[in-house]
């Protein structure tokens, strides 16, 4: 019977940094199980380059030197059970319906493979860290900063092409403001995500006055913003070649668009990221994995760092509307199921002869 107990950490399926999130809370499973860890990025991974790549190691050194090929033993047994090694390079078994995907069951398995596909944050792991384990008594924020430490090492053409583009652009032009403000997509995740980035001009224009910013670096993925930004900072912007949609366009987000060469659209958010965390200043939003990851990348002094959240006021508002909103959508469909079904409410029975 084989002795390795690995942790087959596969593809979240969604952003960039939101599938590196999920790597990393995995790292801390692998380590508080005693699992080998063996990250794989598959066909369902937005940054993939062919389905036999690995899309992690496209941009990052490998975590283990154990493959996904390792895995496929007959020996090993799998969970979840929908798993086995003839399938493991399948994507989505039973993932919607996270059927075995309980985190402490999957913790507490003693399968030769556990595979997770599902994301679990590092905040409900950390009842399962045992006192002497360096995360002992250690915030989310601590931790995830640990694990970007310790786990995310850059391919050099990619750590390369970032410092060629720092020294060019940025070197010696402090103090740098980096800013993230998203437009797109991001509209169906934040609601009123206008409003939360109106607030990033007056929060500039602190920055620029308190401590003297020279350059401000632009991450977004709207073309208005990068328009809006060049009338109000004129020569003081920087921001990258890549690719943007309009504002609002929640069809044709950047990241969902087929690029001609797929790793060239991980490097795009890499690139970003990794500027802005070489920055001396960073506004970000609180909804966005890119902000956090910048976060994650660096210890931040309290005051150099703001990420943009919606207050309690308005969160409590928000929800008060959604809930009246699904409460008017459920009253519609049971007007609708009385009209169309009145035999089940002691109406007449259509189905009689």
């Amino acid at each position: 019977m084989p002795k390795e107990r690995f942790l087959l950490i596969k593809s979240w399926g969604c952003g960039f940094w939101s599938d590196v999130d999920h790597v990393m809370g995995q790292l801390l499973v692998a380590e508080l199980t005693n699992r080998i860890p063996v990250v794989y990025w598959g066909p369902n991974s937005l940054y993939a380059k062919s389905f036999q790549t690995n899309a992690f190691e496209l941009y990052f050194e490998p975590i283990s030197k154990y493959t996904i090929q390792d895995l496929a033993w007959p020996g090993y047994t799998f969970y979840p059970s929908v798993w086995n090694a003839r399938n493991i390079m399948i994507e989505d078994l039973d993932k919607i319906a996270w059927t075995q995907r309980n985190l402490g069951d999957m913790m507490s398995s003693d399968a030769s493979v556990v595979v997770s596909d599902v994301h679990y944050f590092v905040k409900p792991m950390i009842d399962y860290i045992p006192e002497g384990h360096w995360a002992y008594g250690m915030t989310p924020h601590q931790i995830y900063r640990c694990l970007f430490d310790k786990y995310l090492k850059l391919k050099p053409d990619i750590k390369q092409e970032i410092q060629n583009f720092y020294s060019e652009n940025l070197e010696g032009k402090g103090p740098l403001l980096g800013v993230h403000i998203r437009g797109g997509d991001k509209i169906r995740e934040v609601e009123n995500l206008a409003r939360l980035n109106q607030r990033y001009y007056k929060e500039i224009d602190r920055y620029i006055q308190r401590y003297g910013i020279r350059k401000i670096l632009l991450l977004t993925d709207c073309k208005d913003i990068i328009k809006k930004f060049k009338q109000l900072y004129g020569p003081m912007l920087v921001f990258t070649d890549c690719r943007r949609s309009e504002l609002n366009d929640t069809r044709n987000a950047a990241h969902l668009k087929p690029y001609r060469e797929r790793r060239r659209k991980g490097i795009e958010v890499i690139k970003d990221t990794y500027l802005a965390s070489k920055c001396d200043f960073f506004i970000g939003n609180g909804y966005s994995n890119v902000s956090y990851a910048v976060k994650r990348l660096k210890d931040w002094p309290e005051d150099h760092i703001v990420l943009f959240y919606r207050d309690l006021k308005k969160e409590k508002r928000l929800a008060k509307k959604r809930t009246a909103k699904a409460g008017k959508l459920r009253n519609a469909e049971t007007i609708n199921h009385r009209s169309g079904y009145p035999e089940f409410y002691g109406g007449v029975n259509t189905y009689a002869d």
